[in-house]
This record gives structure tokens, sequence and C-alpha cells, in this order.
């Protein structure tokens, strides 16, 4: 029996925390609670922790209390209506997915999405059409959905009821939102956004605004799903910004959708006795934003904009969307030129130049007491947050300049992108059950769960897709290197179902 349980590990983190660059985004700043106000919360959690007694409200129907904070965050991010989400944004991609394309009907999607989309195609009976998004062609990473790939698409599943982009994906690369909402709209379909990553967009919009109103030089050209044409965009507020983990809200922007049925969907997903603590902290996190915002996102502007200024000038560190020109690599924010599309808040860096594996540059920050946020094959991504400050980047700072000066430049070389693997597979609805069998044998079988190797992060073959013997042999052969494959367990066992 093992005594060290969830409450050791948590005690021992919280005597020497490590400098967070991985989510949630308050990176456990009790101060900055405090200093907003709400030092008594954090102070009063155990009597805090309420069920729906008399005068709370319920989140099930909301009328007062709860209803109250759902209306602050419309009006925050400028939308018809807002669902508060107790259990992740994960719940709100299968209600926006359910709540808006009937069992038996379509959905077209990235194949980027996140695991809850594919629960939502299963849990739905939904069938998918998978668009393939780009790759970036310097980093090798998965970038954008384009226009094109989903026009085509759209043209050629006109039954389709709605398509899911997911913007921006886990490296901060953001889709073309007001183009792909144009297309979508053109078609007659709704555009849900999973903004899960993106919750902080909607802020920095309203900073650009405010520095064009000064005629100020605007470093973050961002544009949130809200602001661009989508009809849903679900947010993991918890993930940027500042309330617990787990929390989020779905943001619901057009009368195309019907709001009912997307709340109903909700109800399916989220727990029947929801935490008062996430909710209040998702209160907490509105009120900050709303009197405290313009400040904050301020600060997190130039923190970012000084670091990477003066990361651009550490030998063998390689940073993705870095200029590609001495004009560009003067200026302030040198990426922004580089890549518009680019979400800058999420710091991707490699040291390959130096010989370094992503793993291994993950365990020499660790080392030095920092944490990531992801692996991704060469590159480490940190994530920033509301919670940032500035000594956390100087750590950073010196902990990646450290790193340098000890591994010497002697191994510099020009790498090429990990190459992306497309392959053309026949597609079905996706299983309802499945069960375990050797991936060697599972040629002609249907897809369970998603097959990804690392990089790029994009799936192989995705649910519902039909396997064949040359994907086969790819996801074998890059385990057979040594490569990181989700979705085939140690004993090289994958979930799929004969095709009927």
């Amino acid at each position: 029996m093992n005594n060290k349980t969830i409450i050791d590990f948590l005690y021992e983190y919280a005597k020497a925390p490590p400098v967070s660059f991985h989510m949630p985004g308050h990176k456990g700043r009790r101060d900055l609670y405090a200093k907003a106000g709400y030092g008594d919360f954090l102070q009063n959690i155990v009597t805090c922790d309420i069920t729906e007694i008399p005068g709370a409200d319920a989140l099930f129907c909301p009328e007062t209390t709860i209803r109250a904070v759902m209306d602050n965050y419309a009006e925050q991010y400028g939308v018809l209506h807002s669902e508060l989400l107790v259990n992740g944004s994960s719940a709100g991609v299968m209600a926006a997915v359910t709540g808006c394309v009937p069992v038996g009907g379509k959905l077209i999607l990235g194949r980027n999405s996140h695991h809850s989309a594919f629960s939502a195609l299963r849990l739905g009976g939904i069938n998918p059409v998978y668009v393939r998004p780009e790759t970036d062609p310097h980093s090798g990473l998965v970038s954008e959905i384009s226009a094109a790939a989903l026009r085509e698409a759209c043209q050629a599943n006109p039954d389709a009821e709605a398509v899911l982009i997911t913007s921006p994906n886990y490296y901060g690369m953001l889709s073309d939102i007001a183009s792909l909402a144009s297309i979508a709209h053109e078609h007659g379909m709704i555009l849900i956004v999973d903004q899960a990553h993106g919750a902080h967009l909607k802020f920095f919009d309203n900073d650009a605004a405010a520095l064009r109103d000064e005629g100020a030089y605007v470093p973050f050209p961002y544009h949130s799903a809200e602001s661009l044409g989508a009809d849903i965009v679900i947010n993991s507020t918890h993930k940027t910004l500042l309330s617990f983990t787990g929390t989020g809200v779905l943001n619901i922007c057009s009368d195309r959708v019907d709001i009912t049925q997307v709340a109903d969907a909700l109800r399916m997903f989220q727990t029947t006795s929801p935490s008062y603590l996430l909710m209040a902290s998702l209160d907490i996190n509105e009120r900050i934003m709303r009197r405290h915002g313009q400040a904050l996102i301020s600060v997190w502007r130039d923190e970012l904009a000084r670091f990477y200024r003066k990361a651009g000038r550490i030998h063998g560190l390689s940073i993705v969307g870095q200029p590609r020109s001495s004009e560009d690599a003067g200026s302030v924010f040198p990426m922004y030129r580089a890549r518009t599309g680019l979400d800058l808040t999420k710091i991707n860096i490699s040291m390959a130049g130096l010989g370094m594996s992503g793993e291994q540059l993950d365990r020499e920050l660790r080392h030095r007491g920092i944490i990531s946020e992801m692996i991704h094959g060469e590159y480490v991504m940190l994530m920033t947050g509301a919670g940032t400050v500035s000594s956390d980047y100087d750590r950073l700072l010196d902990a990646l300049s450290d790193i340098a000066d000890n591994y010497g430049l002697s191994r510099i070389q020009n790498r090429k992108p990990h190459p992306a693997a497309e392959f053309c597979l026949d597609c079905t609805s996706v299983p309802f059950e499945a069960v375990s069998v050797p991936l060697y044998s599972a040629d002609g079988m249907v897809l369970y769960d998603p097959l990804i190797v690392y990089p790029p992060g994009t799936p192989i073959a995705c649910p519902g897709e039909i396997l064949n013997l040359e994907v086969i042999s790819y996801i074998s052969d890059a385990i057979s290197k040594g490569e990181k494959v989700s979705g085939v367990d140690e004993e090289g066992m994958i979930r799929a179902e004969p095709l009927r």
C-alpha cells in the first residue's frame, strides 16, 4: 500500500512550488486574489463549499446569483448568452456539438480536435467529416485550418449542420476565424470554435483597441472568435485567466444557435451538484478582469515583449515564429511580423540546434525549478497566464541562458521539420463500442481512439476512420524509432471495431 496520497503531494508542492509555465493561469498567486479584494474567499474555502441551498441559485435553472455571473460574462465577451462550465471546456464542446447537430447528422471538424469532440461524435451518433490542418513550414508543427480546406469540405458535404474549429491550438496557432465563419455561414452551417486555449484573446482585443485609440503601436493584433463571426465559442478560463481548474464559459454569439437546445445539452454533461467554489472562482475571475483586466493585460503584454526581445539574443535557442530577416530582428515583437496567426502568450522553444531533444530541454528546465506545459518533439511549450509575473520571465531567461552556456554551440545544425504524414482513409460512423486488438491485425477495422504521433501532434487516424496497412506500417515504424504514439498501449494494442 502506498501511503503517499494526493494531499501529501500537494503539501510538498505548496512548500516550494516551481516557477509555473503550466496551466492554470493564476499560477498559484494568492497575492493576486488578495490585492483584488478576495483574500477572504481563499481563507474561507471550506465554509464556502456549499451545495444548492436556498438563496444560492441553481446552475440547472439559474435565476439570481448564478444568472448574474452568466450575464456579466456575456457582457464582457460581447455575446448574446454565456453558460458557466464546471466540468471543463470538454463539457462545453460536447454540448455545443450535440446541441447543434442531430443524431445521425454531420459535423465538419479539424483533425486536430480535442478528445471531447470525438466523444461528442460517439455520444450523438454524429458522422464526422475531417479537415486536415496546415503544417507550419518552419517548425513542422500543426497550424491553422485553411479557408480553402474548409470550403472544399463544405461544398462536398452540404448536408453538414455545423463546423468545429480549434483555435488557438495547443501551440498557439490561430486560424482565420473571420474567413472560416463566412464560409460556414455561406453554406448554412453553424461555426463552433473550441477556444479553450484562448480565453484571454477577447481581453487582448480590448487592449489592442485602446492602443489604437491612443495612436500607439499594436503588438498583439489578436482577434477572439467572439469578435470574428463564430456562433459558439468555448473558453477555458482556468487555462490562462484566473478561475480555478476545471472551469470555463460557453459563449453563444449569434441567433443562428438555439440557446435552449444547447443549454439543455449542457445539462447532460455537467454535474447536478456543481461546486460553488468553482463557480465562485468564475465570478471572481470575471470581476477581476472587468475591474483590473486592462492593467493585467498591459503588464502581460509588456513582459512578453521584454521576454521575446531578450530570448532572441540567446545563442542556440529557437522560438516558433522568430524572424527570418534582419529587418524584423530589431522590432519589439519580431515574431509578430513573422507570423500574425500566432498567440504569443504561448512560448514554443527549442534547443535542437544544440543537440537537445524536447525531453532533455524540459528536464533541464525542471532541474532549474521551471515547469513547462507540454513537450512536442524537439519543442517545449511554456504557457504564460494572467498570473505570470516579471520574476518568472527572469527565471526562465536565466535558465535558458545557463542551459545554452553549458551545452555550448558545437552541435548547431540545420534541422528540417518533422515530416507530416497524410493518409486518405475511408470514414464511417464513430464506434459506440470497441475491442482491444493488436495494431498489426487492425487492417480494415474502424478506429475508436485517435492515433497520434508526436510531433506534430495531429492524429494520423481519427475515430471512425478505417485503418489500412499503410497507416499500420507508419505507426509501427514510428514506435520502433522510439517516437511517442498516443492510442497504442505498451503491448501494441489499439481500440477498434470490425467494419460492419
